[in-house]
Formats: C-alpha cells, structure tokens, sequence
C-alpha cells in the first residue's frame, strides 16, 4: 500500500480533530475521502503530508514515515491544498518553470511543458495567473503538484466551487490521473463519489464511520429506500417507527416527515394503513432510491443530534 494510516489523532486541548484514524490506500485507485465541515478531513490531510504533527499514531507514505522521514515523504507526495496558494503575478510557464526548478526537476522545460499539455493549460500558459478562471487555476495548482512526478496526489476539495463545465473538466483530469497515481481526494459533494471514486471513507467528528468500495456503496444504497411524506397535520412518530422494516423517521418540519427503511419490506402499504388507523389525512408518499446523500445524512448529521 502506497499510504498506510494507523490509529492517527490530531488533539487540540481536550478536543480530537481526527480521532484514532485508521486506512490505506493503493495505487491505481481514487480515494474519496468525505465528511461534513470541521469533520477532520483537511486536518488528517495536513498529518499526511507533514504540515502538521499528530498528537500519537503514525502514518507511513511510500514506505517512509511521517514524523521520521518527513522530506522523504515530501518526496513522494504532491499535495493540493484547499485554498490553493499560487503566486497570482507570474505567467503559468514561468511559475511551473520556477517551482520545477526549486525541485530540481530533471528537463525542467520538458516536464512543464508536458504538464501543461495533460492539464489543458497550453492555451492560458502565457497568461497571468490572477487572469485565470478558478478552474484553471486549479489547473495550475494540480500540474505544480504533479511536477516531481510523485507516487502519492492528495487533494483538498479540488473541485469547490468551479462551475458545471469547469467541474467536468477537473473530474476528467483527476480520473486520468488516478490511474497511474495513488489518488486521495476530500470533498463534501456527494456526486463527486459516483463521479470518481473506487473507494470511499466517510469521517464525522474525527472518526472514521464508513469504509467501502464503490460496489459496496452501491449495495448499501441498494438495501435501502426512501419514503417522502406530507400530511395536513402533525402525527406521531413513534407509531410510524414501530411499523416493520422502518430505520428511521425524521421530522422535516411542516408536516414533512421522511423514512429510511429496508429495502426487502414494501414499507409504503403498511404506512398508508397506519395513517387510515389513525385518522392522519395523507397528501404525499412517495419512494426514492437511498442515496449516496441519504447515507452520509445518516452517517453524520443523524450522529450528530444523537450527540447532542
């Protein structure tokens, strides 16, 4: 394994950022590595490519460990930050040129060259780097990571907030880059999952809650169901939590309530029965596939109010 976490901890005062985190990950493959904000993503992040320190637990990069071997993980890593600090007053050429140089690239002028090609930057490489569009940016950001040619790409939400052209664009170029790298990516966007990865890890409150392929994922999804419903007045929630099958009830407010349950059970005469029963007048019951976003909901926000 390119990148092999082991019981990672990130402590600010009495709080874990990142919480006895454990993972790995391979080359070849793209990790999607999801969790609400202030989940611990770009913190455990930061640990990886040594920025920051870990308060106990070890990570190894290539082989190399990151409190031992710091610049040889250095070495093996090109990392994108979320908020992607570029020098805005050079031309793109002249910046990967300068930073290729720094890192004693061998052909410097090939290597940029070539990066410029598999980024689509040769259009814009004569432009100002303040003149960019975010997503070229992003762009420049992804080919200086890629300029040591390292083993391991770790991307802090790379594709937040570009537009759906620049979004199509990014996913393309990592895709492809994944292919030949060991590829980790963070992110909140739930379509990204489906859009790129092979294997995701989803993190709430430092600790890791779900670790699957994509195929796994899908089944998840799969053994679920969502039913949508709206009634002219309030009901009790307990009634309809007691019905087979059900998971979970949740409250959407005005008379909106929404219901995760096995997907093996048709949920959806049992609630209509109930409702009759009861005298609940029902204006709307409507089945949705669980999804992706229905998982993390569940995974996160539902943990979250269970915490409180």
């Amino acid at each position: 394994m390119s990148v092999v976490v082991n019981d990672l901890s990130k402590i600010y005062g009495s709080q874990y950022a990142v919480n006895h985190l454990k993972f790995t990950a391979e080359r070849g493959k793209i990790l999607g590595f999801l969790g609400p904000n202030g989940a611990g993503k770009t913190t455990t992040m930061k640990m990886l490519t040594t920025f920051l320190a870990p308060s106990s637990g070890s990570a190894t990069i290539c082989g190399y460990n990151i409190i031992d071997s710091p610049i040889d993980v250095k070495r093996n890593i090109g990392y994108l930050p979320e908020h992607n600090p570029l020098y805005k007053d050079m031309y793109v050429r002249e910046y990967l040129i300068g930073f290729a140089r720094l890192l004693k690239v061998v052909n410097p002028m090939n290597r940029v060259d070539n990066l410029i090609q598999m980024t689509g930057l040769s259009l814009e490489q004569n432009k100002l780097i303040s003149s960019l569009s975010k997503g070229y940016r992003q762009r420049v950001g992804l080919a200086q990571a890629l300029l040591h040619d390292p083993e391991v790409l770790i991307l802090d939400e790379p594709t937040s907030g570009l537009d759906p052209n620049q979004l199509v664009e990014i996913r393309n170029l990592i895709r492809n880059i994944g292919n030949e790298k060991t590829l980790i990516f963070s992110t909140h966007i739930m379509q990204e999952v489906n859009a790129l990865c092979d294997r995701v890890i989803i993190i709430n409150h430092g600790q890791k809650v779900l670790d699957e392929s994509i195929e796994e994922l899908q089944d998840h999804m799969n053994d679920r169901q969502i039913i949508q419903l709206e009634y002219s007045q309030g009901i009790d929630i307990s009634i309809l939590k007691k019905i087979e099958g059900v998971v979970k009830v949740e409250d959407k407010g005005k008379n909106k309530y929404q219901i995760t349950a096995k997907n093996n059970i048709e949920v959806r005469d049992l609630i209509f029965n109930q409702s009759v029963a009861n005298n609940w007048t029902l204006r709307e019951l409507k089945k949705e596939k669980s999804s992706v976003e229905s998982i993390f909901n569940e995974l996160t926000v539902s943990q979250q109010k269970r915490d409180k």
